[in-house]
């Protein structure tokens, strides 16, 4: 196992803090564009190595598609954050959005809508970052992809981490009404998490 870089002490403040800030600006965002009440399990967050990547995979159903929406941070902290939900809740979250029934595999007007709920969640949790640290950052255009839960979230590990382990924060926002549930993962190297810490 690769040598970790925080201590459990950092790693419970770092956790503290993703937290508050998805508390604080993501969920309000998000009740916003859904008109509806949304419930946060808040997050768990750790060091891992590269060797633990199937410990962090959101149980879905194996036998199928999942879909993601990932979104890039960089400038003076690099982020790298994964919204992942069943096909069938992201089929949901488009036909409320758009007031229409999405076809089986998510139309492309349908992707759309999904993609900008990612980048605008994501937005909202980037901004706070900067209002909180003064640390300035530059979010991507987010990409989407249905794919199983394990190849949705290779890529935000590959893309983040620069070292020989990788921070994951972890949370799950539910939606009341509706009954969606939108994974959120937040990927950073263990060099940047220190920043807040």
């Amino acid at each position: 196992m690769s040598e970790t870089v925080l201590s459990k002490l950092d790693l419970q403040k770092l956790d503290d803090t993703i937290s508050g800030y998805i508390s604080k600006k993501m969920v309000p965002s998000l009740s916003a564009l859904l008109n509806e009440e949304i419930k946060f399990s808040s997050t768990k967050t750790s060091e891992l190595s590269f060797e633990n990547m199937s410990d962090i995979i959101p149980h879905t159903n194996t036998d199928s598609k999942d879909v993601g929406v990932y979104v890039t941070c960089n400038g003076e902290i690099k982020f790298g954050i994964l919204f992942h939900l069943k096909l069938s809740d992201a089929k949901k979250l488009a036909s409320k959005l758009m007031g229409t029934d999405e076809s089986e595999n998510l139309s492309v007007d349908g992707k759309s809508a999904v993609a900008e709920i990612g980048n605008i969640l994501a937005a909202s949790f980037f901004n706070i970052v900067n209002e909180e640290t003064g640390m300035q950052m530059m979010s991507g255009v987010p990409g989407l992809a249905i794919d199983d839960a394990a190849t949705l979230i290779e890529t935000p590990i590959m893309e983040t981490a620069l070292s020989n382990t990788f921070i994951h924060s972890f949370g799950e926002l539910h939606c009341v009404d509706s009954k969606i549930i939108i994974y959120a993962s937040i990927f950073q190297d263990p060099d940047d998490a220190l920043k807040f810490v």
